[in-house]
């Protein structure tokens, strides 16, 4: 299983993450980049310079229309985050960040759409990112999209065995354990 920490790397933590089930572990500089951006050009320019680097590209969305871009139009090879896109819900409906194009646009183009158990973890209304989380992950599994699931962790502390992220993956609607590390073109 694979453990994605938006760390710096440390051998202490590196130690950790093997005790804790995880058989790679990918540190943020070392082995990942994430991008954040409030523009399509420095989405790009960003993602470009960290191709670069032969990183692996991990893309936050901020609204539904950068999200759009980010799958069409990048190179980055994971999205996350997608979930705390929309402020609030409908009243008629989960607004998780996702639709069906958003999913066939994902699935057509290989990107993998991930899920962190850091925000899980630090959510201020948890039953709500829950439910969303839960909706995107229906949405993925009926468009047949790559999905992972991970810590995503800043702390230490924030880390979590490999047998508690399953379990936690299968409370969320999410079935066997290829959904905890990245796909093998991706390693």
């Amino acid at each position: 299983m694979d453990n994605l920490l938006l760390m710096k790397k440390d051998e202490e933590v590196e130690k950790l993450s093997k005790e804790l089930g995880f058989t790679r572990t990918l540190f943020l500089d070392e082995d990942l980049i994430v991008v954040e951006s409030k523009s399509k050009k420095e989405a790009i320019n960003k993602i470009k310079s960290a191709r670069r680097k032969g990183k692996l590209i991990l893309f936050r969305a901020e609204d539904e229309e950068l999200l759009r871009f980010a799958l069409e139009k990048t190179q980055a090879d994971i999205v996350f985050g997608i979930e705390n896109i929309n402020p609030k819900d409908s009243v008629h409906f989960v607004r998780g960040g996702m639709d069906q194009i958003v999913c066939r646009i994902a699935a057509e183009k290989g990107k993998i759409i991930a899920f962190s158990f850091r925000d899980i973890l630090l959510a201020a209304n948890r039953p709500k990112l829950l439910a969303r989380m839960r909706f995107n992950i229906k949405l993925c599994s009926k468009y047949k999209v790559k999905i992972l699931f991970s810590n995503f962790s800043k702390e230490k502390m924030e880390m979590r065995a490999v047998s508690e992220l399953l379990s936690f993956w299968r409370i969320l609607g999410g079935v066997g354990k290829e959904n905890l590390q990245l796909p093998k073109h991706q390693k």
